[in-house]
């Protein structure tokens, strides 16, 4: 990774002549698939140091499925920006990809790369913020969410599923980045699944603030080495109004916010899964607690 920085940055300030130019050119337009295949096997390293056994070996399965989920979940999420949240005064979508390899091989490779890194990265860094302090959380009082409060929370994941369906504008992006919370969490509670649902009924609130975190964590660094590559995303999200011109890196910083719930949902999704992936991936030697205080 520490190469990776120096060579983006010998790159972006023409420190790189001749035929180091071009080698240069070549890692920022790979650098997002680049960089995050970089930062899993750091997260894996510094889990596995922190826990005393390693995390590659004991979770192999899980974490090999979840690599290959994560590349059709987020290719769920790019299939509503670029068929349905359009805004119909420009033509633009919430996010847009600018300088996409033209080679279909190069680019099939980097969407692979850099798609299948998202949820991994993601829980992984909130497995790390359990590690510093998050994991025992809990609250003095449980919070009961009664049946049909349950029942309405997956009523609501169905109209925001549907939302950008319906509405088709960047404004959808508010409802795409906590359906699935709102409709799946209720599920896997029903199903015995650990949920957000049974950890508030529990009084414990460690993982859900770690998931949080993971998510803005991963945020903050997809926008800042996004910034300088040149295979990158841009948003166009007018709702906001003037807050669209105040931004970190290419982000408008209430956006930001958005990266809060992302992770709870791509852990909420990921739960679900395993109602189908559960035999294949669970780790046999894993105790009632482990599962209870774990984020992948």
């Amino acid at each position: 990774m520490a190469i990776l920085e120096l060579i983006l940055v010998l790159s972006v300030h023409h420190f790189l002549i001749g035929p180091y130019a071009e080698f240069g050119r070549i890692i920022r337009v790979n650098f997002t698939p680049l960089i995050w295949s970089g930062f899993l096997p750091f997260l894996l390293g510094a889990l596995s140091r922190w826990d005393n056994f390693n995390w590659l070996k004991t979770y192999r399965f899980r974490m090999a499925a979840l690599w290959l989920w994560s590349v059709p979940a987020w290719c769920f999420f790019d299939w509503i920006n670029f068929y349905f949240m359009v805004d119909p005064a420009t033509g633009l979508h919430a996010w847009n990809y600018q300088g996409i390899p033209a080679n279909h091989l190069d680019r099939f490779t980097g969407y692979l790369l850099a798609f299948a890194a998202i949820a991994p990265a993601m829980l992984l860094t909130a497995e790390l913020w359990m590690r510093c302090g998050l994991r025992k959380w809990n609250a003095r009082n449980s919070v009961r969410i009664p049946r049909p409060l349950q029942i309405i929370c997956l009523l609501l994941g169905v109209l925001f599923f549907v939302g950008p369906f319906i509405e088709q504008s960047p404004i959808a992006d508010l409802m795409l980045w906590v359906s699935w919370i709102f409709l799946l969490d209720p599920i896997n509670y029903w199903s015995g699944r650990p949920s957000i649902i049974g950890d508030w009924s529990a009084g414990r609130w460690g993982r859900t603030f770690s998931l949080m975190f993971g998510g803005l964590t991963c945020g903050f660094l997809w926008e800042f080495w996004n910034y300088w590559a040149l295979a990158k995303w841009t948003y166009h999200l007018p709702f906001l109004g003037f807050w669209q011109h105040i931004r970190y890196f290419e982000m408008p910083v209430p956006g930001l916010l958005g990266f809060l719930s992302f992770g709870i949902e791509i852990w909420v999704m990921w739960q679900f899964s395993l109602l189908l992936l559960n035999r294949f991936v669970e780790g046999e030697t894993d105790s009632a607690e482990q599962k209870m205080y774990r984020c992948i």
